[in-house]
């Protein structure tokens, strides 16, 4: 569990460099056509956080396990993260018998 954790946490800071290395790059190229710093702060903290909150959601769904319900047209999900076998196997079983299917 503590080989993850750490394994997060540089994810995490890469994906806060990227984020900041875009954002720096979008900023720049404004400030070079001579858009006001007053447009150029707002625009490159937009692209930032919108990187950043991409590329932790793309972190996620890549690190974590998705269990559907198997009836047909249910959307029912769960998705689990840092788990064992047993509790993995568990979460399994409570997906595919959960009393409320929902169908879109």
């Amino acid at each position: 569990m503590a080989q993850s954790a750490s394994r997060r946490r540089i994810v995490d800071v890469l994906a806060f460099a990227f984020s900041l290395a875009v954002a720096g790059s979008i900023s720049f190229q404004l400030h070079t056509h001579q858009v006001p710093f007053g447009l150029v702060l707002p625009c490159g903290l937009a692209v930032f956080s919108s990187a950043l909150s991409l590329l932790v959601k793309v972190a996620d769904a890549a690190g974590g396990t998705l269990h559907r319900c198997t009836a047909h047209g249910c959307t029912f999900h769960v998705r689990v993260q840092n788990v064992d076998a047993a509790e993995n196997r568990r979460w399994q079983e409570v997906a595919a018998a959960h009393p409320a299917h929902r169908i879109s």
